[in-house]
């Protein structure tokens, strides 16, 4: 009985080692595909980040340029918009990108992230929406105040409205900038 008993376990452990060693092998395979995968997250979040960063660098001093006309002529003797001025080229918002934070949330990848990380991530994508969102308004709202009828008081109204939401897109945008570069330095060297 003894002797079975040992040919029992000869011939067990073995085959529990293999076993042992193929989920410790396949868990190793699976946890390195996990931190590759939360690499190429992490890389595809600060390329956009950074293609982000540069989009609204383009139209800052556009804004800038935009708020401080509108100011000026909002404020002169003579206001009298028959068309619109030479310099206004539109709002000139843009559209930022968001894919890779979605797939990050998507996948769960962004789980995997250090904690701090995923909160000035969210930070950033979350403004980002406040920026889009306000962008829309704008738009509407401009619409809705473009009346090319003689009337001095509509030229005012409409050149005060794009002197105030200038004021407020532009300070968004940098903010924006100065939370992209904080970010940038934060995961760019991890």
């Amino acid at each position: 009985m003894r002797k079975k008993i040992g040919e029992i376990l000869v011939q067990i452990i073995p085959v529990m080692i293999g076993v042992y060693l193929g989920f410790v092998l396949s868990n190793w395979s699976e946890t390195n595909k996990r931190k590759s995968q939360t690499e190429l997250l992490r890389k595809n979040i600060i390329t956009e980040i950074k293609s982000n960063k540069s989009k609204i660098s383009e139209v800052l001093n556009y804004h800038i340029m935009l708020r401080d006309s509108s100011r000026i002529i909002q404020n002169s003797d003579n206001i009298e918009m028959k068309t619109l001025p030479p310099f206004f080229k539109g709002t000139r918002t843009v559209i930022l990108g968001n894919g890779a934070f979605d797939t990050g949330i998507q996948t769960g990848l962004i789980n995997s992230l250090k904690f701090q990380e995923i909160q000035n991530i969210n930070e950033i994508y979350t403004m980002q929406s406040a920026y889009k969102d306000f962008s829309q308004l704008i738009l509407s709202n401009l619409m809705m105040k473009i009346d090319f009828k003689e009337n001095d008081n509509g030229d005012r109204k409409f050149y005060g409205f794009l002197a105030v939401t200038m004021t407020d897109i532009v300070l968004k945008e940098k903010r924006l900038i100065q939370n992209y570069e904080n970010l940038l330095e934060e995961i760019d060297t991890e």
